[in-house]
């Protein structure tokens, strides 16, 4: 395995890992879904990184918390608390987290949801959807008009944390 470690090629995963789940995260927002594909190409990536890590990676874990998250994320989709897109991204981002940063990234994304939701339990979401509006963003106004939230919004901090936390070798 060693023939294949790379520093370079590993920080490049790492980066398009991030990338797509903030392109993940900003589709949930603007249309409340997250694309099968770029939850693939997540996954799909994983293996790449683990063959061009320079640091141990500790696969097999990382599969077993990404499948339990998973099934996790299927029952809050049955009972309507998740989106089953914000259940798989979550699942993939667990799977990159693995054991040393999925208790960070998972809190990262739990407080920033949290915040979010207080946010749309207030009159402050009034507030912030006239100002996208009056931004000419009454699209996205709307959204804090909704009924719903976003999970993607967390799920997106939760993605940069594992980010971090995989160029600087935690």
């Amino acid at each position: 395995m060693e023939m294949f470690e790379s520093a370079y090629a590993s920080q490049v995963s790492i980066a398009c890992f991030v990338a797509l789940v903030l392109v993940g995260a900003v589709s949930d927002v603007v249309s409340y879904r997250i694309p099968n594909i770029v939850v693939l190409m997540i996954f799909v990536l994983y293996p790449f990184f683990v063959l061009v890590s320079p640091q141990e990676i500790e696969w097999l874990y990382s599969l077993g918390i990404c499948a339990a998250v998973l099934v996790v994320g299927i029952v809050l989709f049955n009972f309507k608390i998740f989106g089953a897109g914000d259940a798989k991204l979550l699942a993939v981002i667990m799977l990159w987290a693995g054991p040393k940063l999925a208790v960070p990234a998972l809190l990262v994304g739990v407080i920033v949801s949290g915040l979010l939701a207080i946010v749309m339990m207030t009159g402050a979401r009034f507030i912030i959807a006239s100002a996208l509006s009056a931004m000419s963003r009454k699209d996205l106004g709307d959204k804090f008009l909704a009924h719903s939230m976003p999970w993607g919004t967390g799920l997106g901090f939760s993605g940069i944390i594992t980010g971090w936390g995989l160029m600087v070798g935690l």
